[in-house]
């Protein structure tokens, strides 16, 4: 039998002397390790992989830290208070015939979360109620015609009918999902699901076997599996849930081996996509259904295995773990890209233990220090929508025990990524008082793309002050031909310029061109060539745009802008998106923050007087990062020109 992750020392091995590899050598990519009488060889068989121990083992859910325990069962009784959200065919029909998802959506997840709440409090206390409660919500996901929601199951169709079919089960994300929970509830709490009802077993066992396991592998059609085209996140979330479903309650170790042997040749599609940079063009916050997703597959496959199956081992997938700590600002901010909001605050896909495993699987000290810092003086799991990610943070000795104190951030310096084409730049390492900018190129193909090809983010002491917007609660509309007449995926609402009335275009062909980065300890130098990201019709030779960020006395981001068309245009316009209302006047622009503001200065005496759009955000995601406004300047040369520039001088001062 395999050692499990909550017994195992993380301590990394060299590649030689590792056990049982394909050809006795060290892969260098999931595919070698995608051998049937390799996997057949080290893979448990049914019911033998057991990573996380059971409600029996009371010595166990005993030892749980007291703030971790209370702070489960604070959250538990909390959603106990309130009746189990009931789904209505009116709910699913009206992101149908409204575009709307969060009718349905909110009390889908409802039941998921209460369910993993208590689960995790039945665990700690065995209690009879507990289990009773765990029970309802097991048995109501089980009645769901659909583990899918409604926005991506092919029942939500317009040209299909209005409710979804049991007899076409689709394997999404959250149908994945929900049979991992589903999954990990037998596999903690099955005695005493047994002790209710030995027929809650069996319909798991049945249900997830038809939902979730043999769609995955008998159909070749999922768009995220990778036969098709290019992947994003929804590969490894879907694998990461369907491994665990497999290895739990697969009967059959050939249909084991099948899975896993699938769940390869996916997750290798992923990595090969992915860039040697490790950067994550969906943003951070969909890192934590990307990288961390991947890593919890290759958790699972490297337990399970014995050490056997250790895809860590792969350079890439060193730096997929970095990613996180590189773009942090401070606090819970972080840079965005994206859909990627700008903060972690209360986000259920955020867990911290997964990046600490993350962290010392590949032996990176700062990515062990972030998630550390993560973390805080607090409990090692709150319950969220996965439950497996809380039993794995639960059973992992050295996550569990309790801090003594909160650990800093490492805040690094800089880090380019020059695949993905993102810098991050502070003022001083380890520190957040000074300047923090962030600068992109890349294309505007990316995945949950944003029209923002050359944005550049200025932050003050940890406070963001030029900012991207991020996104708000998804619609139908966002994953439609119309995403981009939605004001937060424009180039106009993103730090970058409209060329004669033009903004960027969609498309991996709108890319920056000529990017370079040269990274000092004094300074950091970053050009693009933006007129690849407009449209023809805007008549760009050329958009060069520079960003020098000077770590002097004082420190300060020098930007400059350089066009050329082939035409005299009627207006430039330099858009600003701001976090506070600006403050105008001595040829400046002032944005405060809670600790200093932000000082833009520019030759006015070439510009039009500037204008300031204050953006209310009536959207519950927008404003729980931004609060109820941002604003948007617009900055317009008096004579635009055929060719033409501005510069900006960007710099931190008192309030006062």
């Amino acid at each position: 039998m395999p050692t499990s992750a909550s017994q195992e020392v993380l301590v990394q091995q060299s590649p030689s002397s590792r056990p049982g590899r394909p050809g006795g050598s060290a892969p260098n990519s999931l595919a070698g390790f995608n051998e049937t009488s390799f996997l057949a060889r080290v893979l448990p068989a049914p019911g033998q992989w057991r990573s996380v121990p059971d409600v029996s083992d009371r010595g166990f859910w005993g030892a749980v830290d007291t703030p971790t325990r209370q702070a489960i069962l604070q959250r538990a009784e909390d959603f106990r208070t309130r009746e189990w959200p009931v789904l209505t065919a009116r709910g699913w029909r009206d992101f149908v015939e409204t575009g709307n998802r969060t009718m349905y959506e909110d009390r889908y997840f409802g039941r998921r979360r209460r369910t993993v709440a208590s689960a995790l409090a039945a665990c700690l206390t065995d209690d009879p109620s507990w289990h009773d409660d765990v029970l309802d919500g097991v048995w109501l996901m089980l009645e769901e015609t659909t583990w899918c929601v409604p926005a991506h199951d092919y029942s939500a169709r317009e040209d299909g009918p209005r409710l979804p079919d049991p007899d076409r089960p689709f394997l999404d994300l959250f149908a994945a999902e929900t049979g991992a929970l589903l999954a990990w509830t037998l596999h903690v709490l099955g005695s005493r699901l047994d002790e209710r009802s030995p027929l809650a077993r069996a319909r798991i066992v049945e249900e997830v076997r038809r939902r979730i396991l043999v769609p995955q592998r008998t159909d070749d059609t999922w768009s995220w599996f990778g036969r098709s085209g290019p992947v994003n996140n929804w590969n490894p979330w879907i694998n990461s849930n369907v491994l665990t479903c497999s290895l739990l309650l697969d009967q059959d170790r050939d249909d084991i081996v099948t899975t896993v042997s699938r769940v390869l040749e996916g997750l290798d599609t992923f990595v090969s996509g992915y860039p040697d940079d490790g950067g994550c063009d969906e943003g951070q916050m969909y890192w934590w259904r990307a990288g961390a997703s991947l890593s919890e597959c290759l958790e699972q496959l490297y337990d399970a295995t014995g050490g056997a199956l250790d895809g860590y081992a792969l350079p890439k997938v060193r730096e997929i773990a970095r990613y996180p700590h590189r773009v942090h600002i401070a606090d819970d901010w972080y840079v965005n890209v994206g859909d990627g909001p700008a903060r972690t605050e209360a986000a259920d896909t955020v867990e911290p233990h997964v990046l600490h495993r993350f962290g010392r699987r590949t032996g990176d000290e700062e990515v062990v220090a972030h998630a550390r810092y993560m973390r805080g003086d607090g409990a090692a799991t709150l319950p969220r929508l996965s439950l497996g990610r809380s039993l794995f943070a639960l059973a992992d000795r050295d996550w569990a025990k309790a801090p003594a104190s909160a650990s800093p951030a490492p805040l690094p310096l800089q880090a380019w990524w020059p695949q993905t084409q993102l810098l991050t730049a502070r003022e001083t390492e380890g520190q957040v008082d000074g300047l923090f900018v962030s600068v992109k190129g890349g294309h505007n193909g990316e995945s949950h793309n944003h029209n923002d090809v050359g944005t550049v983010l200025v932050a003050v002491d940890g406070h963001p002050a030029l900012v991207d917007a991020g996104v708000a609660q998804y619609t139908r509309q966002h994953f439609g031909p119309r995403r981009y007449e939605i004001w937060t995926m424009r180039s106009d609402y993103h730090n970058v310029p409209n060329v004669d009335g033009h903004e960027q275009q969609p498309g991996k062909e709108f890319r920056a061109r000529e990017v370079t980065a040269d990274l000092g300890a004094e300074r950091v130098d970053v050009r693009l060539d933006l007129a690849g990201a407009y449209p023809k019709e805007a008549g760009l030779v050329r958009f060069s745009r520079q960003v020098t960020f000077s770590r002097g006395e004082p420190a300060h981001v020098s930007w400059h802008d350089e066009w050329e068309l082939d035409h005299d245009p009627e207006s430039m316009t330099l858009h600003l998106i701001t976090s506070a209302e600006p403050v105008l006047g001595g040829g400046g622009i002032r944005v405060l923050t809670p600790g200093r503001a932000l000082r833009i200065t520019y030759d006015a005496s070439g510009f039009r007087t500037p204008s300031v759009e204050r953006i209310d955000l009536d959207d519950r995601r927008l404003s729980g990062v931004w609060g109820p406004a941002l604003w948007r300047i617009a900055l317009s040369p008096l004579r635009p020109g055929r060719r033409g520039e501005w510069s900006l001088d960007l710099r931190a001062e008192p309030v006062g």
